[in-house]
């Protein structure tokens, strides 16, 4: 369920106009009112991104690699980076179904703070990090300490 949601987030949040090609693109039948749920939920997010945090724009399924000083390489995905004018924020989609996204927010902060590092290692400026738990409709963003 969670890779499906994070490919509905990725294309429906670049191309709203795929919606009912997705079943094709993910691979996984959808009845048409659920299809439609989800597509309110990423526009919903969609409108949240810009309303909250002015994105320029919004880099999906971005990789991250990078090799820390001790020697460990830092390799993953962020599900979104989003350029601001003062700024990133990495976001990440969570389709857990949490009662209390602030505790649990915790169990993610390390990932997250570690691409914001890679990033920051590379010179960009990363204000914060975020999850976006999307059965929630809720996201929670953490501003991060000057990162540059």
């Amino acid at each position: 369920f969670g890779t499906f949601i994070h490919r509905c987030f990725e294309v429906l949040g670049a191309r709203p106009d795929l919606k009912e090609k997705i079943p094709q693109i993910t691979g996984v039948e959808i009845e048409p009112d659920e299809l439609e749920r989800i597509t309110v939920a990423v526009g919903q997010f969609e409108s949240w991104l810009a309303d909250h945090l002015d994105s320029k724009s919004v880099l999906r399924e971005w990789p991250i690699l990078v090799l820390e000083e001790q020697g460990i390489v830092v390799s993953g995905t962020a599900d979104l980076i989003v350029e601001t004018p003062e700024g990133l924020w990495v976001i990440d989609h969570k389709s857990d179904q949490v009662d209390d996204p602030g505790p649990a927010f915790i169990n993610y902060k390390p990932q997250l703070e570690s691409y914001a590092a890679a990033l920051s290692k590379e010179g960009k400026t990363v204000l914060g990090i975020a999850i976006n738990w999307a059965r929630r409709g809720e996201v929670v963003l953490l501003r991060l300490e000057s990162r540059r």
